[in-house]
């Protein structure tokens, strides 16, 4: 199977997505900018790889289908804390013959397929590869077998995610890939919309 990228997201729904610039341009602004950024990084997907949308709510996924249309796998996320649903996300990518597996989100709009190739010649050498982010966190983490350590144990969505990763990853060789953006505030959404 070719190596494969789950891309995580949720249904667009007002209120449910990029709550942060939510409050400063209102739910339905924030919704459209989210849109916005999940095409952008829709589109930097590479055609050789296997792409499986990860979706939330699982009760939306006709609608995903509808939104996001093309030649991928759509897999319902878990129950559970953001580690839950990614430990059982790369793990059911494994079981279904994954030689290697990237997970993102849509955070990241400068993500671009030269990270993809980049990140699958170095999982030849490391086990893992991260994707740092200014605050923090990282835009992509990949694997080249199960590591569900990687997971647990992780103060998500702080500036401690990516240490704490690091951390649970121990011995494990690791790559690290440039550092980039997140979109997560409306000055952040200004930064990258100003910088094209």
């Amino acid at each position: 199977m070719p190596n494969t990228i789950l891309l995580f997201v949720k249904y667009p729904q007002p209120g449910r997505v990029k709550t942060r610039i939510a409050a400063t341009v209102g739910a339905d602004a924030a919704t459209a900018i989210y849109k916005e950024l999940v095409a952008r990084v829709w589109s930097q997907l590479p055609a050789d790889a296997a792409i499986t949308v990860c979706y939330d709510p699982a009760e939306r996924g006709e609608e995903v289908r509808v939104w996001l249309p093309g030649a991928a796998r759509y897999e319902a996320q878990a129950a559970g804390d953001l580690g839950a649903r990614l430990r059982m996300a790369v793990g059911s990518a494994f079981a279904n013959g994954a030689a290697k597996v990237a997970v993102i989100g849509s955070d990241c709009v400068d993500i671009t397929p030269a990270i993809f190739a980049e990140t699958w010649e170095r999982l030849d050498h490391a086990e893992v590869v991260l994707g740092p982010t200014d605050d923090g966190g990282y835009y992509l983490i990949a694997l080249r077998r199960p590591m569900p350590a990687l997971f647990e144990n992780i103060r998500w969505s702080t500036e401690h995610t990516l240490a704490d990763t690091l951390a649970q990853a121990g011995a494990a060789p690791t790559h690290l890939l440039p550092r980039l953006r997140d979109v997560d505030t409306h000055e952040d959404w200004l930064a990258v919309s100003i910088a094209r």
